[in-house]
């Protein structure tokens, strides 16, 4: 039996450290989300866009029925400051409107709510 070539054995190495790189990289971000308190900003959306998640099988640019999609908004806070980008839940994509203005509901960087005030 022979050994396996250390080039196998390297590329699975790597692998593996960026997979845990990763990992540690959610765990952190996840708790200094659940430690950040609830912010309650008036804002502005600015735009939203949908797309396909990244799909480690497939490397192609057509949207398939049934496939995963991601959903992001950008706000614009009325006060001032930089804009802010927010992954969101399906439900809660479909019900921003763009050019919107309302209380966005923050906790770190995990979207809460978006609530549109009647001007």
């Amino acid at each position: 039996m022979s050994k396996p070539p250390l080039i196998f054995i390297i590329v699975l190495a790597i692998i593996a450290v960026l997979a845990s790189r990763q990992f540690i990289k959610q765990r952190r971000e996840n708790a200094a989300n659940a430690a950040s308190p609830v912010r309650l900003l008036l804002a502005e959306i600015k735009s939203k866009r949908e797309f396909p998640a990244p799909n480690r099988r497939s490397r192609q640019r057509e949207v398939i029925a049934g496939e995963e999609m991601r959903y992001e908004a950008w706000f614009h806070p009325l006060n001032g400051g930089s804009d802010i980008k927010l992954t969101v839940k399906a439900s809660d994509y479909h019900q921003l409107d763009k050019g919107a203005k309302g209380e966005l509901k923050v906790q770190g960087s995990r979207f809460i709510s978006f609530t549109p005030v009647n001007d």
